[in-house]
Protein backbone atom coordinates (compact mmCIF):
# COMPACT_ATOMS: atom_id res chain seq x y z
CA UNK A 1 0.00 0.00 0.00
CA UNK A 2 2.64 2.78 -1.08
CA UNK A 3 1.82 6.21 -2.80
CA UNK A 4 0.50 5.49 -5.76
CA UNK A 5 -0.91 8.95 -6.19
CA UNK A 6 0.33 12.10 -4.59
CA UNK A 7 -2.52 14.21 -2.47
CA UNK A 8 -2.40 17.55 -1.71
CA UNK A 9 -1.45 16.58 2.13
CA UNK A 10 1.30 14.38 0.09
CA UNK A 11 2.43 17.56 -1.94
CA UNK A 12 2.40 20.24 0.89
CA UNK A 13 4.85 17.96 3.37
CA UNK A 14 6.99 17.25 -0.15
CA UNK A 15 7.13 20.75 -0.27
CA UNK A 16 8.03 21.76 3.04
CA UNK A 17 10.61 18.97 3.45
CA UNK A 18 11.85 20.26 0.24
CA UNK A 19 14.71 23.00 1.14
CA UNK A 20 15.17 20.91 4.86
CA UNK A 21 18.85 19.16 4.92
CA UNK A 22 18.17 15.64 6.78
CA UNK A 23 19.91 12.25 6.77
CA UNK A 24 17.17 10.10 5.10
CA UNK A 25 16.85 12.60 2.03
CA UNK A 26 20.71 11.83 1.26
CA UNK A 27 20.21 8.26 1.68
CA UNK A 28 17.26 8.56 -0.48
CA UNK A 29 19.61 10.02 -3.59
CA UNK A 30 22.35 8.07 -2.71
CA UNK A 31 20.96 4.20 -2.46
CA UNK A 32 20.34 2.30 -6.19
CA UNK A 33 16.62 1.26 -5.06
CA UNK A 34 16.38 -0.84 -8.03
CA UNK A 35 18.73 -3.08 -6.97
CA UNK A 36 17.19 -3.30 -3.55
CA UNK A 37 13.67 -3.63 -4.90
CA UNK A 38 15.23 -7.00 -6.91
CA UNK A 39 15.80 -8.53 -3.98
CA UNK A 40 12.91 -7.62 -2.25
CA UNK A 41 10.25 -9.44 -5.04
CA UNK A 42 11.07 -12.80 -3.70
CA UNK A 43 9.09 -11.65 -0.64
CA UNK A 44 6.15 -9.36 -2.29
CA UNK A 45 2.69 -10.19 -1.27
CA UNK A 46 0.99 -11.37 -4.75
CA UNK A 47 -2.73 -11.15 -4.12
CA UNK A 48 -5.01 -13.74 -5.39
CA UNK A 49 -8.20 -12.08 -4.86
CA UNK A 50 -9.60 -8.97 -4.20
CA UNK A 51 -10.78 -9.66 -0.57
CA UNK A 52 -9.33 -7.35 1.75
CA UNK A 53 -7.54 -4.18 2.27
CA UNK A 54 -4.41 -3.91 0.00
CA UNK A 55 -0.91 -5.08 1.75
CA UNK A 56 2.10 -3.36 2.10
CA UNK A 57 4.53 -3.13 -0.60
CA UNK A 58 7.94 -5.33 0.68
CA UNK A 59 9.98 -1.85 -0.18
CA UNK A 60 7.81 0.38 2.34
CA UNK A 61 8.62 -2.05 4.83
CA UNK A 62 11.82 -2.39 4.25
CA UNK A 63 12.52 0.97 4.65
CA UNK A 64 10.88 1.65 8.08
CA UNK A 65 13.33 -1.64 9.29
CA UNK A 66 15.80 0.42 8.28
CA UNK A 67 14.64 3.27 10.04
CA UNK A 68 14.34 1.33 13.21
CA UNK A 69 17.76 0.20 13.03
CA UNK A 70 19.16 3.42 12.03
CA UNK A 71 17.44 5.18 15.49
CA UNK A 72 17.34 2.10 17.41
CA UNK A 73 12.85 2.39 17.47
CA UNK A 74 10.95 -0.66 18.47
CA UNK A 75 7.72 -1.72 16.62
CA UNK A 76 5.91 0.12 18.59
CA UNK A 77 7.75 3.14 18.62
CA UNK A 78 8.10 3.11 14.50
CA UNK A 79 3.71 2.88 14.51
CA UNK A 80 3.84 6.31 16.86
CA UNK A 81 6.46 8.02 14.83
CA UNK A 82 4.96 7.51 11.29
CA UNK A 83 1.74 9.56 12.85
CA UNK A 84 3.45 12.37 13.20
CA UNK A 85 7.06 12.43 11.67
CA UNK A 86 6.69 13.51 8.34
CA UNK A 87 9.93 12.78 7.04
CA UNK A 88 9.58 9.49 8.38
CA UNK A 89 6.28 8.79 6.53
CA UNK A 90 8.23 10.53 3.28
CA UNK A 91 11.14 8.09 3.27
CA UNK A 92 8.68 4.66 3.46
CA UNK A 93 6.55 6.18 0.75
CA UNK A 94 3.35 6.36 2.55
CA UNK A 95 0.55 8.61 1.80
CA UNK A 96 -1.41 10.96 4.90
CA UNK A 97 -4.42 9.49 3.79
CA UNK A 98 -3.67 6.08 4.16
CA UNK A 99 -3.10 4.01 7.55
CA UNK A 100 -0.03 3.29 8.77
CA UNK A 101 1.14 -0.10 9.56
CA UNK A 102 0.63 -1.14 12.71
CA UNK A 103 3.33 -2.62 15.23
CA UNK A 104 2.12 -6.63 14.38
CA UNK A 105 2.73 -5.42 10.83
CA UNK A 106 6.13 -4.68 10.83
CA UNK A 107 6.60 -7.21 13.25
CA UNK A 108 5.20 -10.01 10.72
CA UNK A 109 6.93 -8.55 7.63
CA UNK A 110 10.68 -9.15 9.77
CA UNK A 111 9.82 -12.36 10.27
CA UNK A 112 9.13 -12.72 6.71
CA UNK A 113 12.36 -11.25 5.63
CA UNK A 114 14.40 -13.01 8.25
CA UNK A 115 12.45 -16.40 6.76
CA UNK A 116 13.39 -15.81 3.44
CA UNK A 117 17.21 -14.80 4.50
CA UNK A 118 17.32 -11.54 2.79
CA UNK A 119 17.21 -9.11 5.73
CA UNK A 120 20.90 -9.38 6.57
CA UNK A 121 21.88 -9.75 2.73
CA UNK A 122 19.61 -6.30 2.15
CA UNK A 123 21.34 -4.62 4.96
CA UNK A 124 24.97 -5.76 3.85
CA UNK A 125 23.59 -4.05 0.29
CA UNK A 126 22.84 -1.07 1.56
CA UNK A 127 26.14 -0.74 3.70
CA UNK A 128 28.16 -1.71 0.15
CA UNK A 129 26.78 1.28 -1.38
CA UNK A 130 26.90 3.49 1.14
CA UNK A 131 30.31 2.85 2.03
CA UNK A 132 30.55 3.66 -1.75
CA UNK A 133 29.96 7.25 -1.01
CA UNK A 134 32.00 7.28 1.88
CA UNK A 135 29.27 7.21 4.58
CA UNK A 136 29.00 5.48 7.58
CA UNK A 137 26.01 5.25 9.84
CA UNK A 138 26.33 5.09 13.02
CA UNK A 139 23.24 4.35 14.98
CA UNK A 140 21.35 7.36 16.04
CA UNK A 141 18.78 7.77 18.64
CA UNK A 142 15.33 9.87 19.02
CA UNK A 143 15.09 11.55 22.02
CA UNK A 144 11.54 12.13 23.58
CA UNK A 145 11.39 15.17 25.73
CA UNK A 146 8.07 15.47 28.02
CA UNK A 147 7.37 18.89 29.69
CA UNK A 148 6.75 19.36 33.01
CA UNK A 149 5.25 22.35 34.35
CA UNK A 150 7.11 24.06 37.08
CA UNK A 151 7.52 26.52 39.62
CA UNK A 152 9.72 29.36 38.61
CA UNK A 153 11.41 29.24 41.96
CA UNK A 154 11.49 26.19 44.77
CA UNK A 155 9.21 26.72 47.83
CA UNK A 156 11.02 28.13 50.68
CA UNK A 157 11.74 25.09 53.20
CA UNK A 158 9.77 25.34 56.38
CA UNK A 159 10.79 24.03 59.86
CA UNK A 160 8.24 22.41 61.94
CA UNK A 161 8.88 21.29 65.29
CA UNK A 162 6.37 18.20 66.22
CA UNK A 163 5.87 17.01 69.32
CA UNK A 164 6.82 13.40 70.22
CA UNK A 165 4.07 10.80 69.43
CA UNK A 166 2.85 7.38 70.99
CA UNK A 167 4.96 5.53 73.99
CA UNK A 168 7.97 7.72 73.54
CA UNK A 169 9.14 9.39 76.53
CA UNK A 170 9.04 12.96 76.87
CA UNK A 171 11.97 14.30 78.18
CA UNK A 172 11.60 16.09 81.84
CA UNK A 173 12.19 19.40 82.42
CA UNK A 174 14.23 19.87 85.94
CA UNK A 175 12.26 21.31 88.57
CA UNK A 176 13.40 24.18 90.20
CA UNK A 177 14.66 22.74 93.66
CA UNK A 178 12.85 24.51 96.92
CA UNK A 179 15.45 25.85 98.73
CA UNK A 180 15.83 24.77 102.90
Amino acid sequence: MGKETMTFADQEIANRLANRKHFLKDIELVIDWKRIRKTLSKVEIRRTSVAGRDAFSAEVMFRMMLIQVWYKLSDYQMEEKLFYNNMFLWFCHLSLENPVPDSSTICRWRGRFSDKGIFEKLLNEINCQLSKHNIKINEGVIVDATMVESHARPRRKENIETEPAGDAEIPERPASKPQN
